[in-house]
């Protein structure tokens, strides 16, 4: 009796442990023997997890996932991408390729398969696009302006088709994981089908959809940063442009003498809020335009508030000091996580606010002339 609850026991064990590791088994057509890397998908980058040996074309791979939930691995052979893969703990993907990745089949998991059917989609996409503007191009070179302009309509179409069928695929499977990877698509221009403001609702659909079904995924978390990081955006640019709404966020940060200064101690005067890298060159160049619009009008209540994003505070210190900015330079070394960055919402760098003296922030983004122009309107 206590042998065969022993074999029971075993075989329990055996499968718990098995329960939970995943595994792909294929063949890569034009292989015979080679190195395949497997890699992850960490939020944005993609992370080695290992590097498997075909033999005569085969390759088979167990491991174990890292979440509970879905998570993105990709087969790369050399420099090419030769198949995606959608994975849950436990699932078995058999799937066959070659060296190219233009052969990808794939059976044993869904969500494999539907994102096998999104970038099919954004090849059949990529070829047409290299198509109509090679086109576009013969048709600039001998004046064809009228098939030119034909042509551009056309590459407006499939753009406009893309982002269509993106949508009914968010709205079709509103628990898919692929629909993440999705909302990032670009054109093959590298324009973002979802980059209109508006779009934030389609990102906040599939949070919230996917919140439901994936509470504890690392990607989901990730797109609700993302969300909640847009909805800020769209609130700031509600404040600069919607009338009645005074006073603009708070920033404190030490300067170059570790001496804390508020943006709100220049109340009642007009501030360029300005954000930068003391390590680009063209934003150094940008702090000539800034130093003679300062020149012009400090004397008549222009100040400048300038947050530099640099993690190393000596190599900043170093580039105020060489430029002999005299107006406020601050920051934390924090970067990215820079409160000032994440209260202003900044996502690249230059970046510019114009305060005017009541508080509003009136402007955003406006170099040069533009800059000048909106500073004397307002002295």
């Amino acid at each position: 009796m206590k042998k065969h609850i022993s074999i029971l026991i075993a075989v329990f064990v055996a499968v718990s442990c098995s329960s939970d590791r995943s595994s792909i088994k294929g063949s890569v057509e034009g292989l015979d023997k080679g190195e395949i890397v497997l890699k992850h998908l960490a939020f944005n980058s993609q992370e080695i997890v290992d590097t498997l040996i075909a033999e005569d074309g085969k390759v088979s791979y167990k491991f174990k996932t890292k979440s509970n939930s879905p998570e993105f691995y990709y087969l790369y052979y050399k420099e090419n991408k030769i198949a995606s893969f959608v994975i849950l703990p436990g699932e078995a993907i058999k799937f066959s390729t070659d060296t190219l990745g233009m052969k990808i089949i794939c059976e044993g998991s869904d969500e494999t398969l539907l994102m096998q059917e999104i970038e099919k989609d954004a090849d059949n996409v990529a070829i047409r696009y290299d198509s109509l503007v090679k086109a576009k191009q013969l048709s600039d070179i001998s004046g064809d302006t009228a098939m030119s302009r034909s042509i551009g309509y056309q590459l407006g179409s499939l753009y406009i088709k893309q982002k269509q069928r993106a949508i009914k695929h968010l709205y079709t499977y509103p628990y898919s994981i692929t629909n993440i990877p999705l909302l990032y698509q670009k054109f093959p221009n590298e324009l973002p089908l979802f980059a209109d403001a508006r779009d934030i609702l389609l990102f906040k659909r599939v949070c919230d959809s996917l919140s439901v079904k994936y509470p504890s995924s690392p990607y989901v978390t990730n797109l609700k940063e993302e969300v909640d990081k847009q909805q800020r955006y769209i609130e700031l640019n509600d404040r600069i442009e919607g009338a009645g709404i005074a006073g603009h966020p708070e920033i404190a940060m030490p300067d170059v003498n570790a001496k804390e200064r508020r943006l709100s101690d220049l109340a009642g005067k007009v501030v360029v809020l300005s954000f930068w890298s003391s390590q680009d060159v063209n934003q150094k160049m940008m702090n000539q335009d800034l130093l003679q619009l300062y020149q012009k009008y400090n004397g008549r209540g222009l100040e400048i508030y300038q947050v530099s994003v640099d993690i190393d505070k000596t190599l900043w210190a170093r580039a105020v000091a060489d430029q002999n900015l005299p107006w406020i330079s601050v920051c934390d070394g924090l970067g990215s996580r820079s409160n000032g960055v994440i209260t202003y919402n900044i996502s690249r760098v230059p970046a510019i606010f114009v305060i005017a003296k009541d508080g509003n922030i009136i402007a955003r983004d406006v170099f040069g002339q533009k800059l000048e122009s909106v500073v004397s309107g307002l002295l």
